[in-house]
């Protein structure tokens, strides 16, 4: 499940992400900035706070890492500890969350009074094992900085340690635990007068963007718990915001919603208008918000008996989900569907595929979520799907064995595993010649020092641009490319375009006229490109596991990025990364 509003608005004050790579030993041979070593400690927090204030903002990435590396100089110089610490912590965020500086940071800051540190660190630690979705160790992780917090009475961080807790809470089934803690939420931000010093980021705007959100977790959560009179006064709360102040992510949000509570009112029109219109409008990249309103549009087309294109809405929502591996509730009442439609068929090998996946499902959300997995368990139970399994598999084995003698079985089997066989060896052939192709390339790359440019002539007329739009959004990603943004795993089609000063369906044509690819695509092979290069350059980046590859290069989940590496390649990552020397 995903965690709403858990990036830590105090990490965005405090820190940046930024993927920059350290010689080891750290300080080994290292000169420090002239005009900053002199210079009290706050000074360079001031200076590294300019340079990479938020995550809107592109940061000047080796100007933050030598302001960070010459605070952690200064501090050595002197031993102290704290500082080294806080330095440590900076320079963990700075390339990637690397654990082995966060947990020095943790180290040598864990015996002082100090109101960010190692508090920060835990909590960087904690996003880690959020996204890679070890949610049990991330709650740990989690109470340990509320902790440290709570000790040295950071209130700012607490309130928001608190927020990821409750949110967790409620991904995880303790849902009406939550519904409290989210009223206690809106209160205290409707009451409290804040102040700039004890919360930082609570000016008047950001005050009600808070609260409207609060709203809409009431709204999901009292959604999920089946208490669908509450969660349309919240989601209802909502809209009307995105109205009044003319934001169209909260209508979005409202469209969404509200198709999944009109779907269980047995509402079935109005439930597919609505969902209709989030699917027109919610970012196509949003895997997981898209596949759980497919699975809603899926279960609604066929109350209205609409069967085909509810069948062909769910398997849209499980490809997706595929992707994203990220579960909703939902996906188990379309698995159970698509069970029951082709048992009725008599179509045992689809019927079993899907057997397969929701057992699959159950056990995946069973280990996490208690009342989603409860849920599922009662109306169909592990050991009956297990049972019902058997008896399809039994059933597609008499099918097989009345249509086929033995003798033909036999001979097919080893017909196939003959063609398996110089399948593999081919294979085999193929990526080792790809190896060798993708060598020679890097080989050329290192010893040329003229860089290929590639340009193509477009007529605006096709593209419906004129010339200086062209020219805009030419030099706009040539920029984007040099200053390697795409590894920043947040970017979109809309980010982008905002950057650049122009909109998401200019800079979409473009691409696709001059790329031949979509955004996605685009993206996905601009970082396949990079790791391919890393992993031949940098002996340290081969040690990494492939999930962490992933991660450094801007992928979200580690199949995508093997899916796009096949794609781009011909060949698996863990082939090209074997194949590479060890040091």
């Amino acid at each position: 499940m995903r965690l709403e509003q858990c990036v830590l608005p105090l990490i965005l004050y405090f820190f940046f992400p930024i993927f920059v790579y350290a010689q080891e030993p750290i300080l080994e041979g290292y000169t420090p900035i002239d005009s900053l070593k002199d210079k009290d400690y706050k000074v360079f927090i001031d200076h590294f706070n300019r340079t990479a204030p938020d995550y809107e903002i592109e940061p000047d990435s080796l100007f933050a890492h030598e302001i960070a590396m010459t605070y952690l100089w200064k501090a050595h110089s002197v031993n102290d500890t704290l500082n080294m610490g806080k330095a440590y912590g900076l320079l963990g965020q700075l390339e990637g969350l690397r654990f082995d500086y966060l947990d020095k940071a943790i180290a040598y800051t864990e015996n002082y009074n100090d109101k960010f540190q190692p508090a920060v660190a835990y909590l960087l630690k904690f996003q880690s094992f959020y996204y890679t979705g070890n949610y049990k160790k991330a709650m740990k992780l989690l109470f340990t900085a509320l902790e440290y917090t709570e000790r040295n009475k950071n209130d700012y961080l607490s309130y928001y340690v608190r927020k990821d807790i409750n949110a967790l809470r409620a991904d995880w089934g303790d849902k009406k635990h939550a519904i409290e803690e989210y009223k206690k939420e809106l209160s205290f931000i409707y009451l409290v007068k804040f102040d700039t010093i004890r919360y930082p980021t609570f000016s008047k705007k950001n005050k009600e963007l808070k609260y409207v959100t609060a709203q809409y977790q009431l709204a999901q959560t009292n959604y999920e718990l089946n208490e669908l009179k509450n969660a349309s006064i919240y989601i209802d709360s909502v809209y009307q915001f995105g109205i009044t102040n003319n934001l169209d992510e909260y209508k979005i949000q409202y469209y969404g919603l509200k198709g999944g509570i009109l779907y269980r009112e047995k509402r079935y029109l109005e439930a597919l208008d609505f969902t209709n219109k989030f699917l027109e409008l919610e970012n196509p990249e949003d895997f997981y918000a898209i596949s759980r309103s497919s699975v809603i549009k899926g279960l609604t087309l066929w109350e209205l008996n609409r069967k085909e294109e509810a069948i062909h809405s769910i398997k849209k929502a499980d490809s997706l989900y595929q992707i994203s591996d990220d579960e909703f509730e939902e996906l188990g009442e379309g698995y159970q569907l698509l069970i029951n439609h082709y048992k009725e068929i008599e179509d045992t090998e689809n019927q079993l595929l899907y057997l397969n996946k929701l057992i699959a499902f159950d056990k995946k959300i069973s280990s996490n979520y208690l009342e989603i997995g409860n849920r599922i368990t009662q109306e169909y139970t592990v050991p009956q799907l297990l049972a019902e399994k058997d008896i399809v598999i039994s059933k597609l084995n008499v099918e097989k064995a009345s249509e086929k003698r033995s003798k033909y079985i036999v001979f097919i089997f080893l017909g196939i595993s003959g063609i398996v066989i110089l399948y593999y060896i081919s294979a085999h052939y193929r990526s080792k010649k790809k190896f060798s192709a993708l060598q020679q390339d890097f080989e050329q790359r290192e010893t040329s020092q003229v860089k290929e440019e590639v340009s193509l002539a477009i007529a605006p007329k096709s593209l419906g641009l004129d010339d200086a739009q062209i020219a805009l959004i030419s030099k706009g990603l040539e920029k984007f490319e040099q200053s390697q943004g795409y590894l920043e795993a947040a970017v979109t089609l809309k980010s982008l375009a905002q950057s650049m000063h122009t909109n998401s369906s200019y800079l979409s044509k473009y691409i696709n006229a001059v790329q031949g690819a979509n955004f996605s695509q685009y993206m996905s092979t601009l970082r396949v490109q990079y790791a391919i290069y890393k992993l031949q350059e940098d002996a340290k980046f081969r040690s990494y596991t492939i999930e962490a590859v992933a991660s450094e290069v801007g992928f979200s989940n580690t199949r995508s990025f093997t899916n796009h590496f096949k794609r781009v390649t011909g060949i698996t990552v863990s082939y090209f990364i074997k194949k590479l020397p060890s040091s």
